[in-house]
């Protein structure tokens, strides 16, 4: 009776957290084209071109988030790589941001690693770390799978799972969903904005 439980539980949490993704994608798409209505093309350079066309800028914007857990939604890089082109064809930018996430994943990840002997996250008082210390008990590596295709964040998740002991192997391999949430995503953009 206790597997079929967790399985339901597990099964829940995933269904959930891909929801908010969803929703959150629906959000950003509406704010996007809010913004691409309510001001003409020169109206937005004029207001957002310093760092939208700044291509560099906009790369360590995304790099640094992606390393501090994910403060700014990917999606929002994804809506620029398709709006402007400016680090080439659409779907290979999508590989670029997707291996830059999954990059970033596993150096928080090896940073736990290195960092476990020396932090005790059961003491860490933070309820944020808290939070999703918890889940990792709970949850396991299936939280890495769920932060992967999620909006969870990815990175928090991948450093906890480094602290928590995970097996490198399993990580890495679970990690990979990161990438196929990219492509996902990517094409959910590309189908409306085509």
């Amino acid at each position: 009776m206790a597997p079929n439980f967790i399985k339901t539980e597990k099964s829940k949490f995933l269904i959930r957290n891909m929801f908010r993704g969803f929703i959150l994608l629906a959000i950003l798409i509406l704010l996007f084209y809010l913004l691409r209505e309510s001001m003409d093309e020169s109206e937005r350079l004029s207001r957002f071109g310093p760092i939208y066309n700044n291509t560099p800028l906009v790369l360590l914007i995304y790099i640094g988030s992606e390393i501090l857990f994910g403060i700014i939604p990917p999606e929002v890089f994804m809506l620029w790589s398709l709006e402007t082109g400016h680090i080439g064809p659409y779907f290979l930018s999508i590989g670029m941001l997707a291996t830059i996430s999954y990059a970033a994943g596993y150096f928080n990840f090896s940073l736990g690693s290195l960092l476990k002997e020396k932090l005790n996250l059961e003491k860490v008082k933070n309820k944020y770390v808290q939070k999703y210390l918890l889940l990792l008990q709970k949850f396991g590596a299936y939280l890495v799978i769920v932060a992967s295709i999620s909006p969870l964040p990815f990175s928090a998740i991948a450093l906890m799972a480094g602290a928590g002991g995970m097996s490198r192997m399993k990580y890495t391999l679970y990690s990979l969903l990161r990438i196929l949430r990219y492509f996902a995503y990517a094409y959910v953009l590309w189908l409306v904005e085509g």
